[in-house]
């Protein structure tokens, strides 16, 4: 069992502490040193604690469901105790491991958000840029989270994406809202293993992103949370995000949508250069989180390879939007599709995606080379990407599984190699 003991609350009123217990035999899967807290802008000890205990038992939860523990706590939103039944529910459908558990609250409390206001949350990356250009009307309170993306001691990239976030004129700062929290933190490596691995991306990320903005609810009256879609109905896997599990996530009176799940990822990109076009405004995205990037992005591994390739099938220069398009930028891409290529549903979805688009242009943007680039092109056209797909699956687990073990047990040595490998 699990019991949360006491809400503390430092910083002025803008840091929640969350001081718990629990029974020896599940303790290896949390981190003694770093109890789980949230820290605030503004002063949330005025809000009430049904609504403060929210954050915890979002990233709690679920751990219990997959080890099988119950949870204890003295106050709770009545409407997030239900929601909590109905995500446990809809993850069962795809991850048949989570056993019986059960939340224990003392007292349940009926809450109220009297106004209609709406907030996004903010990574600066396609999928959140292309929902607020679409919202931009609603005027929503954008959301960014440190310790999501970046880890809570990267302080040089974090004060990186809030400068990034100043220099968007389109942005109303008045409605920027950064919010600090060791969510990836308070637990240990075993949690992911629940899962062989990826416990942020296939279970938690959803909840606990949108559960750190109920005390912000109250305080400026959200009453509609946005979060951006990943993927569409086109494909179907146990994921922490998706349209069936988001929208669960309620408390008081206010609902979460999950936006955009009609839109593949290229047709977001047309949204983009489309608003562009109407506005005179290209935003700069910032999608790619890797340790070796500079600037905006790294512009060389496979989630910027298929976000500048999505720009240059709509016929879009790359550059123009937070990318800087490397002389091999062909070779890099078709080198996922190599005989030693390894490739997941998910990631085969998204490369589907951009050959369907190809499929339907007549010749790309070109960015340096006509001739070279329209011959890899074509090649991309025609590459059967059936044939790769699941093909070294086992492989790949295996190889992220003994990779995650190294780093976990590792942390100090993987951190030099980091260095060494950012300087060459």
């Amino acid at each position: 069992m699990l019991k949360l003991e006491e809400v503390i609350y430092s910083d002025s009123g803008r840091k929640i502490e969350y001081q718990y217990s629990y029974s020896s035999d599940i303790s290896k899967f949390f981190n003694r040193k770093e109890t789980y807290y949230v820290k605030y802008e503004v002063d949330v000890s005025v809000v009430p604690r049904s609504i403060n205990t929210i954050p915890f038992l979002a990233s709690m939860m679920p751990i219990a469901w997959f080890v099988g523990f119950d949870v204890y706590v003295d106050e709770l939103d009545e409407t997030f105790y239900n929601s909590l039944k109905e995500l446990k529910e809809e993850f069962s459908k795809h991850f048949t491991e989570i056993k019986n558990s059960t939340l224990h609250v003392k007292k349940l409390v009926k809450n109220e958000i009297d106004q209609d206001n709406y907030g996004l949350l903010f990574s600066g990356g396609l999928d959140a840029f292309e929902s607020f250009t679409r919202n931009i009307d609603k005027k929503p309170y954008l959301i960014s989270v440190h310790g999501a993306d970046i880890d809570i001691d990267d302080v040089e990239k974090w004060e990186e994406f809030k400068r990034f976030n100043e220099e968007e004129t389109i942005l109303d700062k008045n409605k920027l809202c950064y919010v600090e929290s060791n969510l990836r933190r308070f637990y240990t490596y075993e949690v992911d293993l629940l899962v062989g691995v990826g416990w942020w991306g296939k279970v938690q990320h959803g909840m606990a992103l949108l559960s750190l903005i109920a005390p912000l609810s109250i305080l400026y009256g959200i009453k509609t949370t946005l979060i951006a879609s990943s993927n569409t109905g086109e494909v179907n896997f146990g994921w922490g995000s998706t349209s069936e599990t988001d929208e669960k996530v309620r408390w008081a009176n206010q609902s979460v949508l999950h936006d955009g799940f009609h839109l593949r990822r290229t047709q977001k990109i047309e949204n983009i250069v489309a608003f562009a076009k109407k506005t005179g405004y290209k935003v700069k995205l910032r999608v790619c989180y890797s340790e070796l990037r500079k600037g905006y992005n790294c512009s060389r591994c496979t989630k910027c390879q298929r976000t500048m390739l999505g720009f240059i099938l709509d016929g879009a220069n790359p550059n123009d939007y937070g990318f800087e398009v490397p002389k091999d930028f062909y070779d890099l891409v078709l080198k996922n599709f190599d005989k030693n290529a390894m490739m997941t549903v998910g990631v085969k979805y998204e490369w589907t995606c951009l050959q369907d688009k190809a499929k339907s242009i007549q010749k790309p943007f070109i960015v340096f080379d006509e001739t070279k680039e329209c011959d890899k092109f074509n090649t991309f056209v025609n590459l059967n990407l059936n044939e790769i797909v699941n093909k070294n699956e086992v492989k790949l687990q295996r190889q992220r599984e003994m990779k995650f073990r190294i780093i976990n047990k590792f942390p100090k040595l993987f951190n030099y190699y980091l260095k060494i490998r950012r300087k060459f």
